[in-house]
């Protein structure tokens, strides 16, 4: 008998995929639980999915290029969530969209900390470039940028931007200093995003 349950069979071929799906989500899963993304090891996330270290190594190269996985993944994640936040809002009512998109992207960073730190508290993936067309996160702030120009904004990639910053204080002044009287995060964003509306006209 196995004295360590956690080690796994050897997969068969062609499940090679699979266990490197599963390195991902057990990093994912072990980024909610840490104090940051420098307290993730190899060895732990090898450990998480029930396998050597050194099998970890050969779908990943070290502990960035599986970091630059979990963030590829979890923008798509995003991007699913906020898309879906846009589309059940009133076709005919962009500021409505633009609202439902804000809320959306609050509710994921307050419920996936881990996730939302390994997003937008790293310095991105290996090479990243602000002007790199093929960034993960791209396609999320441009669609932002589409709903704010929807909203008529003169300069819709300065309120997206204006925006995105403000939600990011928010979510991360809210996790760093709990104990402080906040409104809700209902009334904040509301606040929010009228406010840029307003400005942009």
């Amino acid at each position: 008998m196995n004295a360590n349950p956690t080690v796994r069979s050897r997969n068969r071929r062609g499940e090679g995929a699979l266990l490197r799906a599963e390195l991902v989500e057990a990093a994912s899963r072990l980024l909610e639980e840490l104090d940051g993304q420098e307290a993730l090891s190899m060895r732990a996330v090898a450990r998480a999915v029930g396998i050597a270290p050194q099998s970890a190594y050969l779908h990943f190269a070290d502990r960035r290029e599986l970091l630059t996985a979990v963030y590829a993944l979890r923008f798509t994640e995003l991007h699913a969530a906020l898309l879906a936040a846009r589309d059940s809002a009133p076709e005919d009512d962009p500021a409505q969209q633009l609202s439902a998109i804000c809320h959306a992207y609050a509710d994921y960073g307050v419920h996936h900390p881990g996730h939302y730190r390994v997003l937008f508290g790293t310095a991105g993936t290996p090479g990243w470039e602000p002007t790199d067309a093929q960034l993960p996160g791209l396609p999320t702030f441009r669609l932002l940028v589409d709903t704010a120009a929807a909203c008529d904004s003169p300069d819709p990639t300065a309120t997206a931007s204006c925006l995105w910053a403000a939600l990011h204080g928010l979510i991360t002044l809210r996790q760093d200093r709990p104990s402080f009287p906040w409104p809700p995060l209902e009334t904040l964003i509301r606040t929010l995003v009228d406010a840029h509306l307003a400005a942009a006209h």
